[in-house]
């Protein structure tokens, strides 16, 4: 990335010239000292190939004054990749099941991703666990080559932001999805969602049906959820989920299994009752429904064994009015806050969910990591963190934004991923994986990274993109 210092020595010189041409006997008042530049608050590291075409930065916080609040120098490290140098590409994935959370180095190292050869990679989207088995639900639209596993937040019809990632280029944008089942006899009826909990839409709310439990808990009492071949993981009982509903609004349910040919193969009363981790047993292609309430109602009167059915799964870009049609060339990494648009702050909220006070002993400071996606004016991708050093100090999302801010960066868009204890960067070199963001959740005997439900990283491809 080229440095461009904002020129705040030729302001302040400018300034204190135009005081002298205008003062008088009177004492001119003090010169308020400018703010420092990113480029004198952060030291940056020299650039590390990790592969052709993909480079790892990593600036490191300068001690000041007003720094002293901070617990120790923070780290910004950035991968970045340009794919008019190398056949290089940026993906999203899940590891074993979509269903089943595991650590970034683990879903690089998976046996689907092979092909690809990950040189580097962060966690992905949002995301809430599932109790009591630590099922991985999906918080807002997640796609993986063109496989949709998560319906998008409501947003008040307008969805929430998110990251495209098509032919191995991200492009952020706000993302609304729509589901629906049609009978062979025209009879449709809407999906609320996919590969989580009837009943319990986690972290936002999926459609206007919705409504607020508690925290960021919604619930409907009708639903019909559907589960995809690849979540991978045991399906969602009732009773053994520690969100628990409102007495009698988390019913027995039913449930529907259809094969990749869309045939009723298997219906029955009760959830959970399929054994998708059993591949004899439930083979490539199948898909289970579940519904509560009404939705089970509409599964029992509508729907038999060898019946005929067909899912509509609509993707909808809501800033510029277009569907995304949903091939392999597809993924996408929900979140709610997009940081830069266009090369300026966009807005993001002052939220942080873990404060310490600093070494100071009087400054709040946000200890959250931080994890973003980005694009560069020159037209390339990277992946970001900001951590502490061997400690979690992060920052506000808006401070987080601002930090982004910088020319000497040279970000044009940038979208927030998951944070906190999520927050994780490998490379991978000469055979070796390493880590290079610090554990911080809390394990059985020490500190431990966090298993996520999807990665975004960069690894062998290209698309013909050829330099200029």
């Amino acid at each position: 990335m080229t440095a461009v210092r904002r020129p705040w020595p030729a302001l302040a010189a400018a300034f204190a010239v135009g005081l002298a041409l205008s003062s008088s006997a009177v004492a001119s008042p003090a010169v308020t000292e400018p703010p420092r530049t990113f480029a004198e608050s952060w030291a940056k590291g020299a650039p590390v190939t990790i592969a052709p075409g993909v480079t790892h930065t990593t600036w490191t916080e300068t001690p000041t004054e007003e720094g002293a609040k901070i617990r120790a120098a923070r780290l910004l490290q950035i991968v970045e990749i340009d794919p008019s140098t190398a056949p290089v590409t940026l993906e999203s994935a899940f590891g074993t099941a979509d269903g089943l959370p595991e650590l970034v180095e683990t879903q690089l190292k998976g046996t689907a991703y092979t092909t690809r050869h990950p040189h580097a990679g962060v966690n992905g989207g949002l995301f809430r666990a599932e109790d009591p088995n630590g099922n991985a639900t999906h918080t807002g639209v997640a796609v993986t080559d063109g496989v949709l596993h998560s319906s998008s937040c409501w947003g008040s019809g307008e969805g929430t932001s998110g990251a495209v990632i098509q032919y191995g280029v991200p492009y952020i944008t706000k993302l609304l999805t729509k589901l629906t089942l049609t009978t062979a006899r025209g009879e449709t009826v809407t999906l609320d969602d996919i590969n989580r909990n009837p009943g319990r839409a986690r972290g936002c709310q999926r459609d206007a049906e919705d409504i607020k439990i508690s925290g960021s808990l919604f619930s409907d009492p009708d639903e019909i959820v559907l589960f995809t071949n690849d979540y991978g993981a045991p399906l969602p009982k009732p009773g053994t989920d520690a969100y628990t509903l409102p007495a009698g609004l988390d019913d027995t349910g039913y449930e529907v299994v259809i094969d990749a040919a869309g045939t009723v193969v298997e219906a029955h009363e009760g959830r959970g009752q399929v054994t998708v981790t059993d591949p004899p047993a439930f083979p490539a292609g199948h898909r289970v429904l579940q519904g509560i309430g009404d939705g089970a109602d509409w599964l029992r009167t509508h729907l038999a064994l060898d019946d005929r059915v067909s899912v509509d799964q609509k993707l909808t870009d809501t800033t510029l009015k277009r569907d995304i049609r949903l091939d392999a060339s597809v993924d996408v990494v929900g979140s709610f806050h997009q940081l830069l648009r266009n090369g300026s702050v966009a807005g993001a909220p002052h939220s942080c969910n873990g404060q310490v006070l600093g070494k100071d002993g009087k400054t709040t400071i946000c200890t959250d990591s931080r994890t973003a996606l980005g694009t560069t004016a020159e037209g390339r991708s990277v992946l970001i963190t900001l951590t502490g050093n061997g400690i979690e100090d992060g920052d506000y999302v808006d401070t987080f934004a601002k930090l982004l801010d910088a020319e000497e960066l040279g970000l044009v868009d940038v979208l927030n991923l998951d944070g906190g204890g999520s927050t994780t960067l490998v490379t991978h070199t000469g055979g070796t994986n390493t880590v290079h963001t610090p554990p911080t959740d809390a394990g059985p005997s020490g500190l431990v990274h966090r298993k996520v439900a999807d990665t975004v990283y960069t690894g062998h491809g290209g698309y013909g993109l050829t330099a200029r």
